[in-house]
């Protein structure tokens, strides 16, 4: 039996080489490639028969190309003989339509873990899903890892005075009460109303809870173009918050993002190396996942 691998896809490279330095599960040799019509083409040069595989590869810009690459990956390594090909997603795209709001939508994220699957993955390890149900989307085992505990270590190293945890909608209450135990911190709630004739778009309605003189901790799963985040800060700058923090597991950082964040009156935003981006902004500050993962991956072993 060969020994195990780390495949990596082209999404997240500087994650992956760390978590193959932390779980000491080596790389395998791959080559990715890219036609003249922009078709994906994927070589698995290692010998990977009779063996467990990882294939890390987060779902995020280009989106379209990084699922289907992980796919014909995953399809490469099934036909060369691995008898186990884990998935490693870190950030799971069209996560955020998990389900129908108007007649007439696709529900997305079962969609592609549909496709994921189809392509011969056996096990996926995810990384704070948009929607807890979407884990019962894929017909194979999953591993749902949280980065919770990590953004709030980033935090308790700044020592915030009378932190406040918000959580930035309704949906997103499990996540902001799971994080205000973490940090022993009360919990605010923002109503807010999408509309869903236009994307990524949003108002408040209300916030639940005492904010004025706090330091105001907006906890969400990512930060796409940056609007609920912007306008949710609005309305707590104006309720009185003296400090505000944004903690988010994917920095997506879509469009003008982090122009407005920088123009809004968030202070400091934390997110996670779950997905690979460029964003220049003294406002950001990562915080890495790979020991998580990489803790994960070796008890698959």
């Amino acid at each position: 039996m060969n020994s195990p691998k780390i495949f990596a896809g082209s999404s997240n490279l500087p994650l992956t080489k760390l978590v193959s330095e932390k779980s000491k599960i080596p790389l395998g040799k791959i080559e990715l490639g890219v036609f003249k019509d922009t078709e994906i083409d994927v070589w698995v040069e290692d010998d990977v028969n009779n063996s467990s595989v990882f294939v890390l590869q987060s779902n995020s810009v280009p989106v379209n190309d990084n699922i289907i690459e992980l796919a014909l990956i995953a399809d490469a390594l099934k036909r060369s003989g691995s008898h186990k090909i884990t998935a490693v997603i870190p950030y799971l795209g069209y996560s955020r339509k998990e389900k129908q709001t108007r007649r007439g939508e696709p529900i997305s994220a079962k969609v592609i873990a549909d496709l994921i699957i189809a392509s011969g993955i056996n096990k996926v390890v995810c990384l704070d899903l948009h929607a807890d149900a979407i884990v019962g989307f894929f017909n194979v085992p999953v591993i749902y890892l949280s980065a919770l505990e990590i953004l709030a270590d980033a935090l308790k190293h700044e020592n915030f005075k009378k932190p406040l945890v918000v959580a930035p909608d309704v949906g997103g209450v499990k996540r902001a009460r799971n994080f205000a135990a973490i940090l022993n911190a009360p919990l605010a709630v923002i109503e807010k109303h999408r509309q869903v004739d236009v994307r990524d778009r949003m108002e408040v309605l209300s916030i639940t809870g005492e904010v004025s003189g706090d330091t105001a901790i907006i906890i969400d799963d990512v930060i796409s173009t940056g609007g609920t985040i912007v306008e949710s800060a609005n309305a707590l700058a104006k309720k009185g918050a003296k400090k505000i923090i944004v903690c988010a597991t994917h920095g997506v950082f879509a469009g003008d993002a982090i122009k407005n964040l920088e123009a809004s009156p968030v202070d400091k935003i934390f997110v996670t190396d779950s997905i690979k981006n460029d964003a220049k902004s003294k406002k950001i500050e990562t915080v890495s996942v790979s020991g998580l993962i990489a803790d994960c991956l070796k008890d698959e072993l």
